[in-house]
């Protein structure tokens, strides 16, 4: 099953949400304790190892992995989690949610409840 079965066909999928750079609703992400990007198959993401770099350079982690939610099961994820188990610092997860609409990438975010 891809998001492809759910109606969006091709076009839909290159134009993405026509949101911007997602300003509008990076806050909401704020707190997180996981930041889940999802990479389209067969593209290279450009910027990567700057992004890398930044995110590690604030404490962070971030990997590829194939774990993904079932309509998504073509793409890569890349995960991004905060080394001592604490909330993604405000600055990582702004500019890596800038960092996947530059590239139309889909992702999702995980906050506990106790925030």
């Amino acid at each position: 099953m891809s998001i492809r079965d759910h109606g969006f066909g091709r076009r839909q999928l290159r134009q993405g949400g026509g949101r911007g750079t997602g300003d509008d609703h990076v806050d909401s992400m704020y707190g997180s304790t996981e930041l889940s990007i999802y990479r389209t198959p067969n593209t290279k993401p450009k910027g990567y190892e700057s992004l890398k770099a930044f995110v590690e350079a604030k404490g962070c982690e971030i990997v590829f992995t194939n774990e993904a939610p079932p309509e998504l099961s073509r793409h890569e994820t890349l995960r991004i989690t905060h080394q001592k188990a604490e909330p993604i610092p405000i600055e990582v997860v702004t500019r890596a949610h800038r960092w996947a609409h530059n590239r139309n990438y889909l992702h999702s975010f995980f906050r506990p409840m106790y925030q």
